[in-house]
């Protein structure tokens, strides 16, 4: 089961990197043939135009912020000191 499924790795591997290499290598004579070619479309016509239609931002209050005082009194209990007692000299 491993060995197949390693084989049928190996081989959509494999043509893979053919394929890129006979695309990135092929070439036409003139340019009736490219024009014609189903490689030379699909890779002119991979890359669209740029639509630069952009919208103005549109602006809106979305809440207000209420600030509160926020006091918190200080509190310091026995056991928030440790148990240890002082160092010896």
């Amino acid at each position: 089961m491993r060995l197949g499924i390693r084989l049928a790795t190996y081989l959509c591997l494999s043509l893979m990197v053919w394929t890129a290499g006979a695309e990135s290598t092929h070439h036409h004579a003139n340019q009736t043939k490219s024009a014609s070619c189903l490689i030379c479309v699909v890779a002119h016509s991979a890359n669209p135009a740029p639509n630069a239609s952009a919208d103005a931002p549109a602006f809106a209050a979305v809440g207000i912020l209420r600030e509160e005082a926020v006091v918190v009194a200080p509190r310091v209990e026995f056991s928030d000191l440790s148990n240890r007692g002082p160092p010896a000299l």
